[in-house]
């Protein structure tokens, strides 16, 4: 056999090992989500993102699969369960406010590769709030959801009627110097009477002598 021969067997062979190891080397992909990356949508219960393979199936909870969906201020909606089948996971979400809001995900396809990433989508909601559950925290499945309370519309602290007297304090930038002056006066007076009276009586008993 010729080298050239023996060259092309080789080149062959590669080639064959290439592309038989190549489906195994590939990872998981996204190839679409719901709703479509920077579309624009007028109704919307749920998001989900699309592999080009079968997704890990771990349980109900689908623990280490991330969906979460936030608005322009940071606040977050949906309950954070998700749930799987075949190549889609998906999230229940409600949304009533227009604007702008961003997808990020987490998911892990059958062989334990992650993939994870964001997107966008505009929603043409309404200006109502009537409808609106927002999180201070992205919500966890199976937690208990932070809440996010708009600080002009909480509740105030019940007042409390105390039956205690007043106390009178004297009002900023009041002199109380003249006040207590005058309350030194009745002391001083008495002093002095009572001096007079020592006095006058030592000079009844020095007159005896």
């Amino acid at each position: 056999m010729s080298i050239r021969s023996v060259i092309t067997v080789i080149v062959t062979a590669l080639g064959f090992a290439v592309l038989s190891t190549g489906p195994a080397l590939a990872h998981a992909a996204l190839t679409g989500t719901t709703p479509a990356a920077d579309s624009t949508v007028s109704e919307i219960s749920a998001v989900s993102v699309t592999a080009n393979e079968d997704l890990l199936d771990i349980g109900e909870n689908a623990e280490g699969f991330v969906i979460a969906v936030s608005d322009e201020d940071g606040a977050f909606y949906g309950d954070g369960c998700v749930s799987v089948r075949g190549d889609t996971a998906s999230m229940d979400v409600k949304l009533s406010l227009r604007g702008t809001y961003t997808v990020a995900y987490r998911v892990i396809s059958d062989d334990g590769h992650p993939v994870e990433g964001t997107f966008t989508f505009d929603f043409e909601g309404d200006a109502s709030e009537s409808n609106l559950v927002q999180y201070a925290e992205r919500p966890v499945c199976g937690e208990t959801p932070v809440a996010l309370v708009d600080e002009t519309s909480a509740p105030t602290e019940p007042t409390v009627m105390s039956t205690a007297p007043p106390v009178v304090s004297p009002s900023p930038g009041t002199d109380l110097t003249p006040w207590i002056g005058l309350a030194t006066i009745p002391v001083v007076i008495g002093s002095i009477w009572l001096l007079v009276r020592l006095l006058g009586k030592k000079d009844s008993e020095d007159h005896l002598d």
